[in-house]
């Protein structure tokens, strides 16, 4: 009977550690996860006036991480369907913002594989990337919690042009995983060719940028052209 009991207490002692360590980390993990949550907050500038369109539009897009991207799917239980997405994205380097959307790319995944078949896609990203409308109290769905939808065609790249190694660089930079990817996967860099512009970033529904407006709008200091990208 007391082996019953002493082993009985012991399990409950280390059920107790077992349940302090599990909520201890628990905690530790909340704790970092609202600091990384803080650090971006902070890091992040301050949006535009959302009256202010092309800013606006050109701050959403260098300031996300990675975006949605819709396409016509080729998988044979739905083709023809619209299909969705996640993609790392860059609009050029931190400093040289072209808002032209990039992408590091495998013929191995589905975007690439229904792009191949159609070009055509559309882009989204979204104001709540900055952690912006988390300390507004917005929810994403919030007309005022910026969403910008670029619709166009995809191009991939010619490797070795001033352009690829620019978009490459600006990829590795603001996502250094990249670098580590599996060298077999015949990885590409593509951009959209962007046609339309379309934001929700106020009440009112939605707007439309002109595009010649939108990608001549000096977003960063750094003259773009002189690295020989093609924007158009």
């Amino acid at each position: 009977m007391w082996k019953v009991l002493i082993l009985s207490l012991s399990l409950l002692n280390l059920y107790g550690e077992c349940k302090w360590h599990d909520e201890r980390r628990s905690s530790h993990h909340r704790q970092y996860e609202q600091l990384k949550t803080n650090e971006i907050a902070t890091n992040a500038p301050a949006p535009p006036d959302h009256t202010k369109l092309v800013q606006m539009a050109r701050y959403v897009l260098h300031n996300s991480a990675w975006a949605s991207i819709a396409t016509i799917s080729t998988l044979p239980a739905i083709e023809g369907f619209p299909f969705s997405n996640v993609k790392s994205i860059v609009d050029g380097s931190l400093a040289n913002s072209t808002g032209v959307p990039y992408f590091y790319m495998s013929p191995l995944d589905f975007t690439a594989r229904d792009l191949t078949k159609n070009s055509r896609a559309t882009v989204l990203v979204s104001l709540e990337e900055t952690r912006y409308c988390d300390t507004q109290n917005w929810d994403p769905e919030d007309p005022r919690c910026t969403r910008l939808m670029l619709s166009g065609k995809m191009k991939k790249i010619k490797e070795g042009t001033p352009e690829y190694n620019f978009a490459k660089g600006a990829l590795f930079e603001r996502h250094p995983d990249m670098a580590n990817y599996p060298p077999d996967h015949d990885w590409f860099v593509a951009k959209l060719k962007i046609a339309q512009i379309a934001m929700v970033d106020w009440f009112g529904g939605a707007k439309y940028v002109p595009v010649k407006d939108y990608l001549a709008y000096n977003y960063t200091t750094m003259d773009v052209t002189s690295l020989g990208v093609t924007l158009r």
